[in-house]
């Protein structure tokens, strides 16, 4: 009888890898790459923008103004019945363009579209002041120049 030789493997069988384990290791491998591109992209996505500071200082301004207004002129006015008071007394120009002096406020109430219309208002007011105030320094600063002697 013929006796049939059974064929030799060079890998021992215990240290084949079995489709099941691949999947796992990829798995694996896919979740460190997500982990790495997120550590990677993370700082991209955190970072503040910077802040307008001509924006933030005409803001300053107007929160002064109002502050101000508050505690001088309307402070012995409770602060909900005293806006009317606050918006004549920061700028009584816009105070009449969001059409507070022919409508004025109730005591109390809060409307906040021509509150909107009001700040924008006094803030346009304060960015024509600053714009103002720098053409006449621009301007002392060029007469200032040496001229020369003759």
């Amino acid at each position: 009888m013929l006796t049939q030789k059974r064929p030799t493997l060079l890998v021992p069988p215990s240290s084949v890898i079995s489709p099941l384990s691949t999947t796992r290791w990829m798995q694996l491998l896919v979740k460190i790459l997500l982990v790495a591109l997120i550590l990677f992209l993370l700082p991209r996505l955190v970072t503040a923008k910077p802040k307008n500071r001509k924006n933030r200082s005409i803001e300053l301004i107007y929160n002064s103004k109002v502050l101000n207004c508050e505690a001088k002129s309307c402070g012995d006015l409770i602060l909900e019945v005293s806006m009317n008071c606050v918006t004549h007394c920061v700028s009584p120009s816009c105070h009449a363009e969001a059409k507070l002096d022919i409508n004025p406020l109730e005591e109390g109430e809060v409307d906040e579209e021509r509150a909107i219309s009001f700040a924008q208002c006094v803030k346009s007011e304060i960015m024509r002041e600053k714009a103002r105030s720098r053409a006449v320094t621009k301007s002392n600063n060029n007469d200032k120049e040496i001229t020369p002697i003759h």
